[in-house]
């Protein structure tokens, strides 16, 4: 039984007191500790006052302890506290998808009020766990119907309830639960095909009484059953019954014999089916079934044609598991069933038609030796026959012409008989010989030969034989010679080498092109870097001159204004070039399957804000007017917060922006309208009717069926970008969403780009269930747009100010930021120490992860920026060392660390935040962000605000998506 720590230590002393205090103090919100998830959120907002266990700060310190365990366990776990009658539930985020419907009314319930249906067989263990204080496993040996997704559902769970409470006493169990529904239903199911399938050859009347009796051993999964036999005649085509289950005698659906034109029972289905498997659902001719396995009647009744190698055998209808959904499990089980009984079918068919010509043959006499003879040596197979002191009793030419030997030169010796295999195979054929001596029925083995196979390309190599070896026995059962037939399979095995190589050139160069891009992006990025602080701090020059000199001379003050404009400039050009290096890298993504979606909750009016806003000075140095106007349809559809993926939403809005501010500089009156609008149904209304759609004709899928996308009201998000610029023409219109492709050849030249933009945007806008299209006319501007499926959620908590003045900051008012910078690149060292210095930081610079350490034991940092390739020691191992350390020596509080790097793909993210990164920031960056980031991840200095300043950087997932 789980008990928490003894404490030590008498009341009355003066540590205890203090320590008592302080302890009082922090009742008042024990839960403050915990970390700040929504679901402990929903957990510490539910109303306890209403349970039996009463309000939090009422709770007992072993509730609270136990509470705690239970609310960051990783795995699926639910307290039940309480005596046995009155067992109330606490769990955690990963219980909710198995608690489905019953969540969240099930968080302060009791286990009769969550789960009245499983408390009968559930009650045992707690008992059992009780009275001898020893956890209870139970297993998925028996299956549990739940009722969540709207229907009953038979499922299978393991798990375990585990007692604990204060030593000698039992307060409640911690139960950790496994869905197992998959495994025991497929273990089920190929049990059942096994079966099927473990039956020697039979006749047709056989097979089918087979079939029937292994399906009536699973009525779970297949709770009725008829078998349809098509009997071919020169008049028609008639169908007869062969068996049945779950049907009653005198049934009308029981059609005993009818021919296939039939309106009798289901042969109109069947012949609606034809040779395709058709699926019907329940109506009122199956109500009075006697349904088998749980007595309920099917959802979905299977018409499956009876098929192989064209010909129609029959029919197999039956009924679906009535607790099961009809889902990709249930399709793959009957495509199993589907191939295995026409096997079955084929294989009785194949016997019968044996049977009659073996029938034939021993009426029309054998064929004799000559013919025998005849048909062995123009066979396309070498046959031989070999006494058991390796003499050749017979073989046919083509055995010869396979082992490289000479007909006119027979082996008389066993040592001979193996001279034509390869050396290095000779010890294999021997032992086969041995086998075959011993008793095995038969053999079949690959040998190399030392004959020599010459393949279409490449070097010769040995041939290679597949030889199935039999013994030939008396009538006493003795083995007196050995009888074996040979087949070339040395292009075969070429073709498999050959394949696999090429498989294997494939993958190598797939990796050295991923290792290239991203070898390119770093050594880009890192450049990069450099150019955008240094351009960033060109930019703040002319403020900081008029902050420091109150009259600057119009000479210099037009020298400061032209080298702004000339910093916009570079800053422009930088982030230009950073749009490609992402879009290189998002089709890498997408090349390789690897691009992700993730939802959170998002406010879109704030988000097309801070979109906007990063394009601002370039919009009004361009002069481009520009306006924002959100449809009427989100203030009728009350839409707050929606959730989806931000960064993916904005890598695609950044993309329509770019464009739209590229081609419509050269306007007289330049001019941008930007429109976003919410749908419940049929987003296309939201747009121009002319909108050209670039869909290639498949359904979006929907990605919000997600567990991850919560349980709201489904919302279509859409976006347009209208412009004045030059517009397109018609023939073009359908090019431009093609990978690497502009609207003409002039495009580039005049306007720059690399036509992956909007192939892109097409991509990550259908991986998020919706659409792009535009609409143009030349000479008049266009309007690009795009909707994705999203989902309503409540809005966001107000309380995130009070959460973070909990802590006081006074000690953080009264000095600078102490930041540790770990970087090799002396210009990033430079550059990046100088803006942060502006921002009010004390920077501490290392080259390298040794000499960072070595600082981190010297000096009390407030934050680390981590480079993560350095010589030395990487960034990657300093972390590693510097956590382990951080936890060895138990330090109170954790010291945060920004991954800075070059290197953005996931996978490379992802062992960055493995190694001890808080949060990881790509190059190039604005230092305005970094310190935002910087800020985020220390309480203290945390912004009160929710929305970052540039999308992407307001949360630690958003933070790791390029």
């Amino acid at each position: 039984m789980l008990t928490p720590p003894p404490e030590d230590g008498g009341i009355d002393s003066p540590d205890n007191a203090s320590l008592t205090a302080t302890t009082t103090n922090e009742q008042c919100d024990w839960t403050a500790a915990l970390p700040q998830t929504p679901h402990i959120r929903f957990f510490r907002n539910t109303d306890w006052s209403r349970t039996r266990l009463g309000p939090l700060d009422s709770w007992s310190p072993t509730l609270r302890l136990f509470a705690s365990y239970v609310l960051t366990d990783s795995r699926a776990a639910c307290l039940w506290w309480g005596d046995i009658s009155h067992l109330t539930a606490i769990y955690n985020d990963k219980y909710v998808p198995l608690a489905a419907n019953v969540h969240p009314g099930l968080m302060g319930s009791l286990f009769q009020e969550g789960y009245p249906e499983l408390w009968p067989s559930v009650s045992a263990y707690f008992e059992q766990a009780k009275s001898t204080g020893i956890g209870v496993n139970y297993s998925s040996a028996h299956s549990t119907f739940v009722d969540r997704k709207g229907y009953r559902e038979e499922a299978f769970f393991s798990g375990g309830f585990t007692p604990v409470g204060m030593p000698g006493a039992v307060e409640g169990y911690i139960n950790h639960v496994y869905e197992v529904t998959t495994e025991i239903l497929t273990e089920r199911r190929i049990k059942c095909l096994n079966k099927l399938a473990s039956v020697p050859p039979r006749s047709i009347d056989n097979i089918c009484s087979h079939i029937l009796n292994t399906l009536e051993t699973n009525t779970y999964d297949v709770p009725m059953v008829m078998l349809y036999r098509m009997e071919e005649t020169a008049v028609s085509n008639s169908l007869r019954l062969h068996g049945h289950i779950g049907l009653p005698e005198g049934h009308p659906l029981l059609v005993n014999t009818a021919t296939i034109d039939s309106e009798e029972g289901l042969i109109p289905d069947m012949r609606r089916a034809g040779t395709d498997q058709s699926i019907i659902d329940y109506d009122d001719r199956f109500s009075s079934l006697d349904w088998k396995g749980w007595g309920a009647p099917s959802k979905k009744i299977v018409v499956m044609p009876i098929m192989c190698g064209g010909r129609l055998f029959g029919y197999l209808i039956f009924g679906t598991n009535p607790y099961r959904p009809h889902d990709k499990m249930c399709e793959q089980f009957i495509r199993d069933l589907n191939r295995m009984v026409s096997s079955l079918m084929t294989a009785a068919v194949d016997y019968e038609s044996n049977k009659k010509h073996q029938v034939q043959l021993e009426a029309d006499l054998a064929f004799s030796d000559l013919k025998l003879r005849h048909l062995i040596d123009h066979a396309s197979v070498g046959m031989c026959h070999v006494s058991l002191d390796g003499y050749m009793l017979w073989a046919n030419d083509y055995y010869y012409e396979l082992a490289g030997q000479s007909p006119t030169k027979h082996s008389d010796s066993l040592a001979l008989f193996f001279d034509a295999y390869h050396e290095d195979d000779r010890a294999k054929s021997e032992e086969i010989w041995e086998r075959l001596l011993k008793g095995d029925d038969q053999v079949t083995v690959d040998l190399r030969l030392k004959r020599l196979y010459t393949p279409p390309t490449g070097d010769p190599e040995p041939a290679q034989l597949q030889v199935l070896a039999f013994p030939y026995r008396n009538e006493h059962g003795s083995v007196v010679s050995v009888m074996a037939c040979t087949t070339d399979i040395s292009r075969l095995c070429w073709a498999k080498s050959f394949q696999a190589r090429q498989a294997a050139e494939a993958r190598e160069a797939k990796r050295q092109q991923e290792a290239f891009i991203d070898v390119v992006s770093h050594e880009m990025r890192n450049p990069l870097s450099a150019i955008v602080h240094c351009a960033d701090a060109i930019t703040t020059a002319l403020e900081e001159c008029r902050a420091q000199i109150s009259d600057i001379p119009k000479p210099c003050l037009d020298i400061l204004n032209d080298n702004m404009h000339s910093a916009n400039t570079i800053m422009q050009c930088a982030h230009h070039q950073k749009r490609i290096i992402d879009d290189v890298l998002t089709l890498s993504k997408l090349d390789s399957m690897l691009l992700s979606i993730t939802p959170v909750p998002v406010k879109p009016m704030k988000l097309v804000d801070s979109i906007v806003n990063i394009f601002q000075a370039e919009l009004k140095t361009s002069n481009i007017a520009y306006s924002i106007t959100p449809d009427p349809s989100f203030s009728e559809l009350g839409i707050d917060h929606l959730c989806f993926d931000p960064s993916r939403v904005t890598q695609i809005f950044i993309n329509l922006l770019t464009n739209a501010i590229k081609f419509v500089k050269p306007s007289k009156e330049p001019a941008i309208s930007i429109r976003y609008a919410a749908s419940r149904s049929d987003p296309r209304t939201l747009f121009p009717s002319d909108m050209f759609w670039a869909t290639d004709g498949e359904t979006p899928a929907d990605v919000t069926s997600n567990p991850d996308w919560g349980n709201g009201e489904e919302i279509y998000l859409g976006f347009s970008v209208t412009d004045s610029g030059i517009g397109l023409q018609e023939k073009d219109i359908d090019k431009i969403f093609q990978r690497f492709r502009q609207a003409n050849v002039k495009t580039h030249v005049n306007y720059g780009g690399s036509g992956l933009g909007l192939f892109i945007s097409k991509e990550l806008t259908e991986k998020q269930g919706g659409e792009i299209g535009v609409a143009s006319v030349l000479g008049e501007g266009s309007t690009f747009g795009f909707y994705v499926k999203t989902r309503r959620v409540e809005p966001q908590p107000k309380t995130l100010k009070e959460m973070f003045q909990q802590v006081g900051n006074t000690e953080f008012a009264s000095r600078q930021l102490r930041v540790l910078l770990v970087e090799d690149n002396l210009i990033n060292q430079r550059v990046l120490g100088k803006q942060l210095k502006k921002a009010g930081c004390d920077v501490t610079v290392a080259n390298h992860g040794l000499e960072a350490l070595d600082s981190l034991d010297r000096q009390t940092f407030d934050i680390v920026l981590m480079d993560l390739e350095m010589p030395v020691l990487d960034g990657l191992e300093a972390m590693r060392q510097f956590r382990k350390k951080e936890l060895n020596e138990c330090r109170p509080v954790r010291l945060p660390i920004i991954a800075v790097t070059a290197n953005v793909r996931k996978e490379q993210m992802d062992t960055a935040m493995a190694a001890g990164a808080d949060c990881v920031m790509q190059k190039p960056f604005k230092a305005a962000d970094l310190v935002f980031m910087m800020k985020s991840l220390i309480p203290q200095l945390a912004p009160l605000s929710i929305d970052p300043p540039t999308p992407g950087l307001g949360s630690r997932s958003s933070a790791l998506v390029p």
